[in-house]
Order: structure tokens, then C-alpha cells, then sequence
């Protein structure tokens, strides 16, 4: 089992990446268009495993460049979770020029597609979010975080990558976390404690006033050789939501799969969309008390649609609007940031969530010919023109 960290260890540690960021941690800027091959698991939909693809290939490239500018690689690593910060907001640093092949491989979807990377605006994404994540940890914590991840080879040991993701979307709703050694050495050998065990853990804990837990466990299950040369891994997620100081607690498990060109790869990938997935599910239950409003039993969602990568502001924007209405959806403030992304305030009538919506959206687009890319959001709706 690897050794944990202190948490009197964490800022120091952010601090010097911090630093060492400042000091001479960006490269020239170079923006190029590049060929790059995306892949994702084929279950039949192939529209699903399509849009998976493309946007492995967004994530595959924004990850080279982000590389660029990690030179820090502490064990709590700042480069991934600034990375996984990036790309699960891919709209903004990549732009999808074409679509040059795709296919059935085997059990995988296999695409190659002409992408451009916007690497001064990475660089400039980078930095804020180091900052971001600084202020984050040096201000009051919320919540005590755990991943522990269980190889097949027997190993179990902390994930600090997939705390690094939790963290992420947690950041995202607005709720900090604590890195909590009690909670992950109890996890290590106890995949499922009761939420009794985890109060009490984290309330004899006096290096922070968080009020909740949040923690999870990570089994990777099998990791095949697919006749497409990709390999394919398993993994089962199991996660915890608890309230310390009060009786909430709520549970999510559901099993993963990913691919990559190695087995650890192919692992990591799987690791990585559950935890992401896991923490988004829970905490959106904190997030959903500000979406929502339920007025004589019908759901209101109060959200934000994002469009990017329209050509034809005029005619686009009122189709757009015009399709957002027609779905029970009332405009309250809409216009195009300095980007050109086209930004709509909603409430949205009857939707239970997000997904629904958005899903309403890219398929009543593409009943008119405009074909829309769904990017990955805790908080909103991001859609990318294709």
C-alpha cells in the first residue's frame, strides 16, 4: 500500500508547483492543426460511441498540450487535475475542423479527426486554474474526500488522480475539499462503511471544519486485448455522500469501461469517468436545491445553454431560441461572449435534468441539419457545432 499523505504536506507541495508554474513553466505558444485518433467502447449506439470518440480525440490533444506545461509531478498532482479540468471543458481550446474517418473496430469506435488547439488560451486556462485550485485549498474546507483503487493484481492503494476529479467537480459547485488520510486507510479495508463509521472519522478530525464526506472505492474488474488493438478496461465504482453533522447519506455504484492504446491507459480511462461521473451524481444533489424550483409539481430547471462554434450569428442564434422555446423553455437573458459563444439563460419547464434537456436539444438540431457535440458540464448545458 502506497504511504498517504499529511495534509500539513498538501500546500507546500500546491505552493511549489505553484512556483515553479510562474517562474518558467510556459513554452512558446504554437497553434497548429494535428490528425488525431480517438476511440471509444461500441455497444450498439453508434451515435453514442461516436460523440465518445471525438471527444477522446479533443481529450487526447489537449492533454499533449497541457503537458507543455506541467512541470511539477508532486503526488498530489496538480497537472491532472488542472488537465482533467481542461478537457471536460474542451469547448474554447479545440475547434473540430473535419471529421476524416471513422468506424467499427472490433468491440471499439474508432475515429481520425482534424482538430486545431488554441494553445494560448491553454496556457492562460492553466494558470487560472492553478491559481483557482490555491485559493481553493488555503480557504475553508467542505468536504472530507477519499478515492482508494483496488488493482487485479491485489494492490490497493489511494487514487490520488481520481481525488483530483472529485475535487474538480466538487470545485465546480462551489464546495472544497480535504484530503482525509482516517477516511482512506478505513476505505483500504473496508470498501463499503457504513455512513456511521465515516462521521465519525471525519468529526475527530479537528484539522477542518468540513461538514461532509465524500469518498469511493475503485475495483478494476478485467482488462482485455480488443481485435481492434485498443485495450478495453473494467471497473466498478462504488461511492459515498455523507453528512457529518446531520443524518444525510447517499450512495452511487455503477460499472465503467475504457479504452487506451496500453493497459494502464485503458484503466486510467475508466478510472477516471467514474470518478468524475460518481462525484457529479452526488453532489448534485447540493446543486440541484439552486437549479431547481418545483411549483405545483412541475420542475422548473434554471440553467445556462452554452452553443459554440456558431457561423451564421443572425440565423443561428434565432434558431436556437426559437428551438429552446418550442421545448418549454423561457429565454431570460441571451448574447454572444467576447469568443463567440452564444450564451442562453434559461427555465426550462418539465425537465428533470441536464441530460434530458440537452439530449432534447442535439436531436431537435439535428432534425434541422445542425449537428451538435455534447461537452461534458456539471452546471450547464455545452454543446459544440460541428
Amino acid at each position: 500500500m502506497m504511504g498517504y499523505l499529511n495534509k500539513k504536506w498538501l500546500i507546500p507541495i500546491l505552493i511549489a508547483g505553484l512556483i515553479s508554474i510562474i517562474t518558467g513553466g510556459f513554452e512558446q505558444p504554437v497553434c497548429e492543426a494535428e490528425i488525431v485518433e480517438g476511440a471509444a467502447v461500441y455497444e450498439g449506439n453508434g451515435q453514442k460511441a461516436r460523440e465518445a470518440a471525438i471527444r477522446d480525440a479533443m481529450r487526447s490533444l489537449l492533454e499533449t498540450k497541457v503537458g507543455m506545461y506541467v512541470r511539477s509531478n508532486s503526488e498530489v498532482d496538480m497537472g491532472v487535475l488542472v488537465t482533467d479540468k481542461i478537457v471536460s471543458r474542451s469547448t474554447g481550446y479545440v475547434k473540430i475542423n473535419s471529421v476524416l474517418s471513422e468506424g467499427v473496430q472490433g468491440g471499439i469506435y474508432v475515429v481520425k479527426v482534424d482538430l486545431e488547439c488554441d494553445d494560448t488560451n491553454i496556457e492562460t486556462k492553466y494558470r487560472d486554474d492553478v491559481a483557482k485550485a490555491m485559493t481553493a485549498i488555503l480557504e475553508p474546507k467542505i468536504a472530507n474526500v477519499a478515492v482508494i483503487g483496488y488493482g487485479l493484481d491485489g494492490t490497493v492503494q489511494r487514487d490520488e488522480r481520481a481525488v483530483n476529479i472529485v475535487g474538480q467537480y466538487l470545485n465546480e459547485m462551489g464546495i472544497q475539499l480535504v484530503v482525509n488520510d482516517n477516511v482512506a486507510r478505513l476505505l483500504a479495508h473496508s470498501p463499503n462503511p457504513l455512513p456511521a463509521e465515516l462521521r465519525q472519522l471525519a468529526r475527530n478530525d479537528g484539522d477542518n471544519e468540513a461538514n461532509s464526506v465524500l469518498c469511493g472505492t475503485l475495483r478494476d474488474t478485467a482488462v482485455t486485448l480488443d481485435s481492434s488493438g485498443y485495450y478495453r478496461a473494467a471497473v466498478e465504482a462504488s461511492f459515498s455522500f455523507v453528512g457529518i453533522q446531520n443524518g444525510y447519506a447517499q450512495n452511487y455504484m455503477e460499472r465503467f469501461t475504457g479504452v487506451g492504446r496500453t493497459a494502464d491507459e485503458a484503466v486510467f480511462a475508466a478510472r477516471r469517468e467514474a470518478a468524475s461521473t460518481a462525484a457529479e451524481y452526488l453532489a448534485g444533489a447540493a446543486l440541484k436545491t439552486i437549479q431547481f424550483e418545483n411549483r405545483g409539481g412541475v420542475n422548473n430547471l434554471n440553467t445556462t445553454v452554452e452553443i459554440h462554434g456558431i457561423r451564421d450569428r443572425a440565423s443561428q442564434s434565432a434558431f436556437f431560441n426559437s428551438l429552446l422555446e418550442g421545448a418549454n423553455c423561457r429565454i431570460t437573458r441571451a448574447g454572444f461572449s467576447p469568443q463567440g459563444v452564444y450564451k442562453i439563460k434559461i427555465i426550462g419547464t418539465g425537465w428533470d435534468d441536464l441530460y434530458e434537456l440537452s439530449q432534447e436539444i442535439v436531436k431537435a438540431a439535428g432534425d434541422n441539419g445542425i449537428a451538435l457535440i455534447p461537452l461534458e458540464s456539471t452546471t450547464k448545458i455545452v454543446l459544440q457545432v460541428q
